[in-house]
């Protein structure tokens, strides 16, 4: 399914913003985000966009995860010194 252009934007400028957060801000985000879509409060118009937003989030949240996970692997388990392995 095709996004609208100026949704394509809207999306883009949300992942800018999140990649400057770090994966604790970008949970609370996520936190308040399902916080408000929980309490009923939005309006159905605005509701794909509350959870694009939210996947935004996410998918932040896991790259940053992935990205711990691979620089975990590298470290030498009895040293727990980045190995040299090349």
């Amino acid at each position: 399914m095709k996004q609208p252009k100026d949704l394509q934007t809207q999306i883009q400028t949300w992942r800018e913003d999140a990649a400057g957060l770090s994966y604790e801000e970008a949970l609370q985000a996520l936190d308040l985000l399902l916080a408000e879509l929980q309490s009923e409060t939005v309006p159905l118009a605005q509701l794909q966009q509350r959870v694009l937003h939210g996947e935004v989030y996410i998918d932040h949240c896991e790259s940053l995860l992935k990205s711990v996970e691979r620089a975990v692997d590298t470290l030498d388990p009895d040293s727990l010194e980045p190995t040299t392995d090349a």
